[in-house]
């Protein structure tokens, strides 16, 4: 692993575990086994750093998920499942389990939540990068409404952009839920929210 990719990945690990606001420059520097000077080469400030951080490790995710999803063989409602497992770091092809098992990475997926939260808050960079993810992932949720108005499975007297807003409202508060409440299991939150929206959708 070559130096920035290793200074990237360790502040990455340190982020999820403390916050960005908790962790020093000093603590990244120290932890990567690198000199000041070696920092700053690759560098030219902490923001500059969480910024790149985001981009590789969080923004790179959620994009390639909505991409993964677009090409998942399944009909409509277990399309807009797959979102939610692949959004909180779940296994694919676990949806069907008792229990649904965490990506095998190793990332909590709750602190990667929070984190991004807090990057929102902070840096204006982030939030325009969170609000073009959200704005894909609402034309992806439109198209998989599309789809089911087509099937005949999904209601046709409402506008399908409507649908997806509400759709995308449900998935978000979803995993908003599964972030804040870690004692509900995610299985539990995400059935009994995915069920009641498809209910309205059909």
């Amino acid at each position: 692993m070559d130096t920035k990719s290793r200074i990237l990945q360790t502040a990455f690990n340190l982020f999820l575990e403390k916050g960005f606001a908790s962790v020093s420059l000093n603590e990244v520097i120290k932890a990567s086994n690198i000199t000041t000077g070696g920092f700053y080469y690759h560098f030219d400030s902490k923001d500059s750093l969480m910024v790149a951080v985001i981009e590789k490790y969080i923004f790179n995710y959620f994009n390639s998920t909505v991409e993964q999803i677009k090409h998942f063989q399944g009909d409509p409602q277990e399309k807009l499942k797959k979102v939610v497992l692949t959004l909180v770091g779940a296994d694919l092809n676990a949806s069907n389990k008792t229990e649904i098992m965490e990506n095998s990475n190793g990332i909590d997926y709750r602190a990667l939540h929070i984190l991004l939260i807090e990057g929102v808050h902070k840096y204006d960079i982030i939030k325009e990068y969170y609000t073009k993810f959200y704005y894909n992932l609402l034309e992806f949720n439109k198209e998989v409404i599309e789809e089911g108005i087509s099937q005949g499975v999904i209601r046709n007297d409402t506008d399908p952009t409507e649908l997806a807003l509400m759709t995308q409202s449900v998935m978000v508060g979803t995993i908003m839920m599964w972030v804040v409440m870690p004692t509900v299991p995610l299985e539990q939150i995400m059935t009994s929210n995915m069920n009641q929206l498809w209910d309205r959708l059909k």
